[in-house]
């Protein structure tokens, strides 16, 4: 039944869009439903929300913390999705050089047509990505490393401290005990949070992986403290911050300086 009333509400989709567009005098772009629940909330109202509550303490942390002044600095989405991040830093694209990359390849390629200015490509589960080393000012990552299994963690954060410009700076978002408390929809707990404190971090299998495009052998949910960030981030990163559930009242945002 419910595959049902998904199937009805992704046909009857853009109904819903021109309504929204309609009371809102909206004429930005909006992903089709299939896409926005893959990233947020199918619903489209919370989808907007959603974005805009990931954007701003990100864009505020950019303003806080990035220091070297590029005239029109480098900007990398990883795992844009289907912009709902993005689409913020590109209502102001004269202000950034704006770069996305997402392994679902039916959501590089919306963005590749809602956004013409971002250079966009679908990228792969695993390293390396397309960009040379040294190149980006800046990259942020939202909901990405909530997702990756443990032995992926180390790798994506070489390859982002690879593609980063010296003093450049990287904003990635992970979920942990704050998180926790929420209850939040992205895994069923096996484990107690007094586990998760005392392990520091876990990681859970998701059961309907294959329903997810461009995910690896391994698919999940990875909580982790902010403990655990500040002793195993710092290998090659300077921690500059991390913001305790600030990233849409759920997620944790770790400021990492090259």
């Amino acid at each position: 039944m419910k595959e049902l009333i998904k199937q009805i509400y992704n046909a009857i989709d853009p109904v819903f869009i021109f309504i929204y567009r309609l009371l809102n005098n909206f004429k930005g772009p909006i992903p089709p439903a299939r896409n926005r629940a893959r990233v947020g909330n199918r619903f489209i109202k919370q989808f907007m929300k959603s974005g805009k509550n990931c954007y701003l303490p990100v864009s505020n942390a950019i303003k806080l913390y990035y220091k070297e002044h590029e005239i029109k600095p480098k900007v990398l989405d990883f795992g844009a999705g289907v912009g709902r991040t993005l689409q913020y830093f590109a209502h102001n694209n004269n202000a950034h050089a704006l770069y996305a990359c997402d392994v679902d390849s039916s959501a590089s390629a919306y963005l590749l047509k809602a956004f013409p200015d971002v250079k966009t490509y679908c990228s792969q589960y695993v390293p390396p990505l397309v960009y040379q080393s040294n190149y980006f000012d800046i990259v942020y990552s939202v909901s990405i490393w909530t997702h990756l299994p443990l032995n992926s963690q180390e790798p994506w954060l070489d390859e982002i401290y690879r593609i980063l410009k010296p003093g450049g700076i990287a904003l990635l978002t992970t979920i942990g005990t704050y998180g926790f408390k929420k209850g939040t929809h992205l895994q069923s707990f096996d484990y107690s949070i007094e586990e998760l404190v005392d392990k520091g971090i876990k990681y859970c299998e998701y059961d309907d992986k294959e329903n997810i495009p461009g995910t690896g052998d391994s698919y999940g949910a990875t909580y982790q403290t902010i403990d655990y960030t500040k002793n195993n981030w710092n290998k090659k990163f300077t921690i500059l911050d991390i913001q305790e559930g600030v990233i849409d009242d759920l997620n944790d945002l770790v400021i990492l300086r090259k």
